[in-house]
């Protein structure tokens, strides 16, 4: 394949993951940490990005590479296409901690696998609503998330990881850090405003701290 060929593959495979996704250029061009040009120019097939430039968007459609890179093919899609999974009808706070009552109540969703990418049909796996400026460098207020909630150890997870977390009962999603100089957690914003801080919980106090499971992905709500 041809030099031409691979961005028009590419530019192709970019615009089909973003309209299953629901998310615009301008969100696309922050998630890739690109000007809106540069995203421009992938999607009229005039540049290929760099192969970390790839890697970030096939980490947010939580997709391969090679689904991006080669030529789609629809007949890989046949078959059991969707899966359920749970949501719960509860909004987690991605500012300060916010209380949730009857987390034990969920709805049913059913998802396209080309939505989930990698984490289609895994067990586990819920969506939660993001309510909430402090993450809205990477994920905007009134988001959908999907999250893993198999990961929920410390050696299941890598500093600056996305998390749900709960303390005490209360529930938020921030980055994690685990700061083993000073013995303590930092669950820390990721916003446009600097003014939300880092919530600390010290070792010796984090008994009742717990990892509800690592954001994997989100998915916009345009309404």
């Amino acid at each position: 394949m041809n030099n031409l060929g691979n961005k028009e593959t590419m530019a192709k495979n970019i615009k089909r993951y973003m309209d299953s996704h629901n998310i615009d250029r301008k969100d696309l061009a922050t998630v890739t940490g690109v000007a809106y040009t540069t995203l421009s120019d992938w999607l009229n097939a005039k540049t290929y990005p760099r192969i970390d430039k790839i890697e970030k968007m096939a980490y947010f459609f939580g997709i391969s590479k090679a689904d991006l890179v080669e030529e789609y093919n629809p007949t890989n899609n046949v078959g059991n296409n969707h899966n359920e999974y749970r949501m719960f009808p509860v909004s987690i706070s991605a500012g300060c901690l916010e209380d949730i009552e009857a987390i034990d109540t969920y709805d049913i969703v059913t998802i396209a696998d080309e939505i989930m990418g990698k984490y289609a049909g895994r067990k586990g796996i819920i969506l939660l609503k993001v309510n909430g400026e402090s993450m809205n460098n990477v994920i905007p207020d009134g988001s959908y998330i999907v999250v893993d909630t198999s990961k929920t150890k410390v050696t299941d997870i890598s500093d600056r990881d996305i998390v749900v977390f709960s303390e005490n009962g209360s529930y938020s999603v921030k980055r994690y850090v685990n700061d083993i100089a000073n013995e303590r957690f930092l669950f820390k914003p990721d916003s446009t405003d600097d003014t939300f801080t880092a919530i600390e919980v010290k070792y010796e106090e984090s008994i009742n701290l717990k990892l509800i499971g690592k954001v994997v992905k989100y998915i916009v709500n345009s309404d």
